[in-house]
C-alpha cells in the first residue's frame, strides 16, 4: 500500500493555483494556497484534479468565496450609497455656509438696529453748545445707521459733563443702544488733573467719532468799545467774562491770559449752561465770554447780526480776518498751559459709548458716523448753526489722541493749571468774645 506523503511546509506556490498566495499548507497536498481568494479558473476549481486530491474541498470553498464576494459586494454598494448621501449633506451644509457668508454686511447691520431706539445724551442742559451739537447729531445720525433706529435725545447735566461721564462709564449698558456726548474741557481734562469727581478712565470709553471741530472765540459786548485785539491789549478797564465752572476752558483760559498777557479779565462762573451766560450777556450783567463759536452762532446768531457782540480772537485759524491766539502768546509756560487747555478743542465734542461696547455695534456706529459727517445736507446744516465740519475724527483717532495727549501731562503744568481752578479762601478774623 502506498503511504500518503506527510504534509510538507514548502515555500513553493501551488502549481495548480497560479495565484501564488501563501497562507498555509492545504491538507493532503501540503502546498501553500489561499482557497477563498484564489483566482484560479472555474474549470480547475470545479473538476477533479489528479495532481491535488483536495480539489472538491477547494471547489466548495471557491463557491463559498463567490457567495461571500456577493455579500461583500452588496454591503459595499450599500456603504457607497451611504457615503454618497453623507457627501450630499456635507455639500448642502457648505452651500448654506457660503450663502451665509455672501449675505451683505448691511443686512446683518440692519437686523442689529431695525425697530430699536438709541438714546443719545448731552452732558449739559438744553440751549448751550453741547446740547445743540448733540441735537444736530440726533437729527441726522439715525438716517445713516442700517435699520434706521429711532434716536432719542436726552440731557444729563452736571459737574461739567462728569456726571454723564460717570454714568456712561459704570452704569450704561454696553449693548450699543446708549451713547453720550458729555462735554469738552471739563469732562476731558478731569483725568489729566486727577479730579476726584471723575470716576472714569478716558482711555476705556468706546469712541464713535467727532464731527465738529471746536474753535473757541472771545466775544465782547459792543458797549465795551473794544473791537480789535490791539484795543484789547491797551484796555485798562476790567472786563467781566461769564463762565460755567472753575475747571472749564471758558474760565481758565481768560485767567491764563490775564496773568501772562495782562488782559484785564475777571471771570464770573457758576452758570448752568451757555444759554444762561448769553442771557446775562444780553442783559449787560457780563461783558463777554470765551467759548466755542457754536455757543452763539448756533443759538443766538441775532446777537452777532445786530452787533450786540463782536469777535476779538480765536484759538484756531478758521474764521477769516480774525487773529489767532498763538500769534500773540510767546511765553513757553503759557504755551504749555494753553496747549493742554486747547487739546479738547482739537478733538471737538466726542460721541462715545460705554467701555467694552458690543463689537458689532461699534463697527456699525463708527461707519455710520463717518457717512453722516460726509453728508452734504449735514454739513450745510452744521454751518448754518455755527458748527464747522472740517475734518471729522474717527473713533480710532480719538482713542489714540486721548491716550497720547490727555492722560500723561507734566506735573508742573498740572500744578499751575490747578492754581487757576482753586477758589481762594477768604480769611476771616475771629472776633474775640468780650468777657
Amino acid at each position: 500500500m502506498r503511504t500518503r506523503p506527510a504534509a510538507s511546509w514548502s515555500s513553493s506556490a501551488c502549481r495548480s493555483r497560479p495565484c501564488g498566495r501563501r497562507t498555509g499548507p492545504t491538507p493532503n497536498c501540503g502546498r501553500w494556497t489561499r482557497m477563498a481568494t484564489c483566482s484560479t479558473s472555474r474549470s480547475t476549481a470545479t473538476t477533479k484534479s489528479n495532481t491535488c486530491p483536495s480539489g472538491k474541498r477547494r471547489a466548495k470553498r471557491k463557491r463559498w468565496a463567490d457567495g461571500a464576494s456577493i455579500v461583500l459586494s452588496f454591503h459595499s454598494d450599500k456603504r457607497e450609497a451611504s457615503m454618497r448621501m453623507i457627501a450630499r449633506v456635507i455639500a448642502g451644509a457648505m452651500a448654506v455656509a457660503v450663502l451665509a457668508l455672501a449675505v451683505p454686511q448691511a443686512t446683518v447691520a440692519k437686523d442689529f438696529y431695525e425697530g430699536k431706539s438709541l438714546t443719545l445724551f448731552a452732558g449739559y442742559p438744553p440751549g448751550g453748545g453741547v446740547d445743540n451739537e448733540m441735537r444736530l447729531i440726533a437729527q441726522f445720525f439715525g438716517k445713516f445707521i442700517p435699520g434706521k433706529p429711532n434716536i432719542v435725545a436726552k440731557n444729563m447735566p452736571g459737574a461739567g459733563g462728569m456726571l454723564l461721564g460717570n454714568y456712561m462709564f459704570s452704569k450704561a449698558a454696553p449693548d450699543g443702544l446708549t451713547l453720550g456726548m458729555p462735554g469738552r474741557s471739563g469732562f476731558l481734562l478731569a483725568n489729566s488733573i486727577g479730579h476726584k469727581g471723575a470716576q472714569y478712565d478716558l482711555r476705556k470709553f468706546t469712541y464713535v467719532g467727532s464731527a465738529v471741530s471746536t474753535n473757541s472765540i472771545l466775544w465782547l459786548r459792543k458797549s465795551t468799545n473794544i473791537r480789535t485785539l490791539d484795543e484789547l491789549k491797551k484796555a485798562k478797564k476790567e472786563i467781566v467774562l461769564g463762565g460755567l465752572n472753575s475747571r472749564s476752558q471758558n474760565v481758565v483760559v481768560p485767567r491764563v491770559l490775564n496773568k501772562y498777557e495782562g488782559f484785564p479779565f475777571r471771570t464770573v462762573y457758576g452758570y448752568p449752561g451757555f444759554h444762561a451766560v448769553l442771557i446775562a450777556l444780553e442783559r449787560g450783567e457780563v461783558d463777554g465770554l470765551f467759548s466755542h463759536e457754536g455757543s452763539i452762532q448756533g443759538t443766538r446768531p441775532d446777537m452777532i447780526a445786530s452787533g450786540i457782540v463782536v469777535p476779538i480772537f480765536q484759538t484756531f485759524p478758521i474764521e477769516p480776518n480774525l487773529p489767532v491766539m498763538s500769534s500773540f502768546v510767546t511765553d513757553p509756560r503759557e504755551r504749555d498751559l494753553l496747549r493742554l487747555l486747547n487739546a479738547p478743542s482739537r478733538i471737538g465734542l466726542p460721541t462715545l459709548g460705554p467701555p467694552g461696547m458690543n463689537a458689532e455695534a461699534t463697527k456699525i456706529l463708527r461707519a455710520a458716523f463717518q457717512k453722516m459727517a460726509a453728508d452734504k445736507t449735514f454739513r450745510e446744516t452744521a454751518d448754518k448753526r455755527g458748527m464747522h465740519v472740517a475734518d471729522p475724527a474717527t473713533g480710532e483717532e480719538l482713542q489714540a489722541f486721548i491716550a497720547e495727549n490727555l492722560v500723561s501731562v507734566p506735573e508742573d503744568v498740572v500744578k499751575e493749571y490747578l492754581s487757576y481752578t482753586e477758589r481762594k479762601k477768604s480769611k476771616k478774623k475771629k472776633k474775640k468774645k468780650q468777657e
